[in-house]
């Protein structure tokens, strides 16, 4: 015997897709607006700030690999490096493996500052989700989880959901 499922799956609509990604917009913008006094108290911008996530999330980072990840230019996320440089938040060395290339570190202060400010989202976000059932904060988190999976390229890495 099969079970039925509880939830018949139907086509998405273009009005689905629509009201995913605003919302999508509007959960980002609020994050955005709540975040940004925290940023400004640490002297960061947005742009600062994700490329200095980036760098203490990856194991291995390059102005190319922060790029790609940001969905950014070299360029552009190179002024960013640059600052985060003179703020004493990362550092540029020579590749151990290719001497060509440049790596990038985080330092000890740009590890606690990118801890503290990745603290605060996750209370923003938290303080977001309040009343929410914990089976729709799992199925919320699967869904993105699996969008992500769909449209990230393949050199990124989008975790399973839990």
């Amino acid at each position: 015997m099969v079970a039925a499922l509880a939830h018949p799956l139907r086509q998405f609509t273009p009005a689905d897709s629509e009201a995913l990604v605003n919302s999508v917009q509007d959960v980002m913008r609020a994050v955005t607006h709540e975040l940004q006094p925290v940023l400004e108290a640490e002297g960061l911008s947005k742009g600062e700030y994700w490329a200095l996530h980036l760098v203490a999330s990856l194991e291995a980072a390059s102005i190319s690999s922060v790029a790609r990840h940001l969905l950014l230019s070299a360029p552009t996320v190179c002024v960013s490096v640059d600052r985060l440089e003179a703020k004493g938040l990362l550092a540029r060395h020579r590749s151990a493996r290719d001497r060509r290339a440049v790596d990038l570190t985080i330092s000890a202060k740009g590890r606690r500052t990118e801890a503290r400010i990745w603290h605060r989202v996750n209370e923003i976000v938290s303080r977001g989700t309040t009343g929410l059932p914990t089976e729709d904060l799992a199925t919320a988190t699967r869904v993105f989880r699996h969008v992500a999976r769909n449209l990230l390229p393949e050199s990124s890495t989008v975790p399973e959901a839990a």
